[in-house]
């Protein structure tokens, strides 16, 4: 992995998304710029909205990211050439985030421990000014959105045998403003090959509730 200039950043004033990607479960079907977006402890989840967030090629970094593997990464379309790993921040992982938001549009923080709300401010003032996406893979202090994965499987294999066809995950979203009313999707996440994409929703969930799991439809 490299170190990618700020005047490599490339960053787009946000992500759009297809219909069959987590983006669309979005408002907009974007990924904000310059905000948080939390992901409730689920890896697979987070990667997957920063190969979206980052698009072809564009640049990332990963904080307190140690169990990151590169192919997993790779298959879930980021660009491991215009990655940044810093996997062991340590306690001043708030001066290595500051600093890494500077290089990277998108940037990975893994597990930090709690987050005291004026280290949670002080970095929001630093991702509105860069533009940064800061996506985390814990619950943040005054999240813009908060994607979790609330129910996961995975399909493919029989009575100890066959092989895993893909990891199929419930996935709810809730945040502010228009995201407030609480969305829910079904997602291979990861599909057979690494890719994710959207098997039903989005949808809009009444009182929190969440519809059963329904069966895969051909195509």
């Amino acid at each position: 992995m490299c170190v990618v200039s700020p005047g490599e950043r490339g960053t787009p004033e946000a992500t759009g998304a297809e219909s069959n990607t987590l983006s669309s479960l979005l408002p907009g079907g974007r990924l904000p710029r310059g905000a948080v977006v939390s992901t409730g402890g689920d890896l697979p989840l987070l990667i997957a909205l920063a190969a979206e967030a980052a698009g072809d090629g564009g640049a990332w970094a990963a904080v307190g990211l140690p169990q990151l593997g590169g192919l997993a990464a790779a298959d879930a379309g980021l660009d491991l050439a215009y990655g940044l790993a810093v996997p062991e921040p340590g306690r001043r992982w708030p001066e290595v985030l500051a600093t890494v938001c500077e290089a990277a549009p998108v940037v990975l923080l893994g597990p930090v421990g709690q987050v005291a709300l004026r280290t949670s401010r002080r970095i929001a003032a630093r991702l509105r000014r860069s533009g940064t996406m800061l996506l985390t893979w814990q619950d943040w202090p005054e999240a813009q959105l908060r994607l979790r994965v609330t129910e996961a499987r995975w399909e493919g294999l029989g009575d100890g045998y066959g092989l895993l066809a893909g990891r199929r995950t419930r996935l709810v979203v809730a945040g502010r403003g228009a995201a407030t009313q609480l969305r829910h999707a079904e997602a291979w996440l990861p599909g057979s090959d690494g890719s994710v994409r959207l098997i039903a929703g989005p949808a809009a969930t009444a009182g929190g509730d969440v519809v059963p799991l329904r069966p895969v439809t051909a195509g």
